[in-house]
């Protein structure tokens, strides 16, 4: 399964997307970065709920709850200020002032929309390996980006090494979750043509859709989408 994994990641060639090669050589504008990345927070805190209903459909308790635990990390073990969301929102303040406020008046991008609704989709309509595949092959590639946007944030000056915080927290727990779903997955592989089959289309999808996220976030990175109330505010004013 591991040769399959790495040759999926291989012909996705996410290290080449234009989101981390143009903020590897400079011309990703941190305005544009910032606001691309919050519409990625709406796809962090997401994240842990197709994640919940995957681990709920795997049938033995053990490989069940080696998944919640990802999924109780994920809420930062049940504090609230450690929440993934809640260090992602850091992070935005400190790269870029971003609040609360800047948050709530964003329109939910539809490429963010889409990417969401996959995940749930594949976890709760599709075979559980299909979706554990794709949240496993997702966890992996996110920790290797965590470690290429955190590098490049730093080396661009737009913030300090110390205060990445969820980047820092993502580059190493992820290779662990991404471990976990493939754990669920090998008695699968081993069981039958049919199972690989399946575990392969899930891998693949998940790649697919995670590049595609971050290819389709750079391509719209100049927008700038206001919700309803900011319109219906700015209208009053």
């Amino acid at each position: 399964m591991n040769e399959v994994i790495n040759q999926i990641l291989s012909d996705s060639d996410y290290e080449n997307n234009p989101y981390f090669t143009n903020l590897r050589n400079g011309s990703f504008s941190k305005e544009d970065f910032i606001e691309t990345q919050i519409q990625f927070y709406f796809a962090v805190v997401f994240f842990p709920r197709p994640m919940a209903a995957a681990a709920g459909k795997i049938p033995t308790h053990k490989a069940r709850l080696e998944i919640m635990r990802n999924v109780w990390e994920e809420h930062g073990v049940g504090k609230e200020e450690e929440f993934h969301g809640s260090s992602f929102k850091l992070f935005l303040e400190r790269v870029g002032g971003v609040n609360e406020c800047d948050i709530i008046h964003r329109k939910l991008w539809p490429e963010v929309r889409s990417f969401n609704t996959l995940l749930i989709g594949a976890c709760v309509m599709d075979e559980y390996i299909v979706g554990v595949a794709v949240l496993g092959m997702i966890e992996l590639m996110f920790s290797h980006i965590s470690s290429w946007i955190g590098q490049n944030v730093v080396e661009n000056g737009w913030i300090t090494k110390a205060d990445l915080i969820h980047y820092n927290l993502h580059e190493e727990l992820d290779i662990k979750h991404s471990q976990d779903f493939f754990d669920v997955l090998r008695p699968a592989w081993e069981r039958s043509e049919e199972d690989r089959y399946l575990i392969e289309q899930g891998l693949s999808m998940g790649a697919y859709a995670f590049n595609r996220l971050y290819f389709d976030l750079y391509l719209s990175r100049e927008r700038r989408a206001l919700s309803e109330m900011e319109i219906h505010r700015h209208q009053r004013t």
